[in-house]
């Protein structure tokens, strides 16, 4: 099997630095980068089944992708971004003045996966949560020659990343946190389950709209 991992498109929230709940909308760059994306897509593969966060911004996302390739996207609620509870639409300026002690850990690498969101999800059930998923859908497919593509978040697609470098799981995955608007991840699974990164984080089919929009 062959596996897509998608970042989903820009959002209000991204340009704000607002911590996001599940309804942040894409802005209309982000909502290029999908087309963008679709496009990039629908060239190179041909994606059997499609899978996505059931967030509004990774649902947009996918339903744009979608409709390059002619699927609509199965919700996998494991894919989701983590739950960050009572910060949810707070400012990360705001959150940190409010909860110094709490900011300074979540930023740094004295963080353990028993810290997490007020109200919100740690780092341990957030972890377990998308490796179970993960899991999940590759079991479903392993063994096949279908091509899968799924839209999730930077959270997520850190620890799917960590989990494929074989980096240490008891820590946060803070340096695979590279994960661009509307990348696409690709990872060769065979029946085995050995998992080969062929493409990581990559934007080439972006530049263009990145560079028009001033982020490039």
């Amino acid at each position: 099997m062959r596996l897509l991992l998608i970042r989903h498109g820009q959002t209000h929230a991204n340009v704000s630095a607002t911590i996001q709940g599940a309804d942040d909308p894409l802005t209309d760059l982000g909502r290029q980068q999908a087309r963008a994306a679709g496009r990039f897509v629908v060239e190179h593969f041909s994606v059997t089944h499609l899978y996505a966060s059931p967030m509004s911004r990774a649902r947009e996302t996918a339903e744009i992708v979608g409709g390059y390739i002619d699927l609509s996207p199965a919700f996998e609620p494991g894919l989701a971004e983590i739950d960050a509870g009572t910060a949810i639409g707070m400012t990360w300026e705001a959150w940190s003045t409010a909860n110094p002690d709490l900011a300074l850990r979540m930023r740094s690498d004295i963080r353990t996966l028993e810290d997490g969101w007020i109200g919100g999800e740690s780092g341990r059930q957030f972890s377990t949560r998308v490796l179970t998923a993960y899991n999940r859908l590759v079991t479903n497919h392993l063994g096949t020659d279908d091509i899968v593509a799924a839209v999730s978040h930077g959270g997520p697609l850190a620890w799917i990343s960590a989990r494929l470098h074989g980096d240490d799981m008891e820590r946060w995955p803070f340096e695979r946190s590279v994960f661009q608007n509307c990348s696409v991840t690709e990872i060769e699974i065979d029946a085995d389950g050995i998992e080969t990164v062929c493409a990581l984080n990559s934007v080439e089919h972006l530049r263009a709209i990145n560079e028009a929009a001033g982020l490039v």
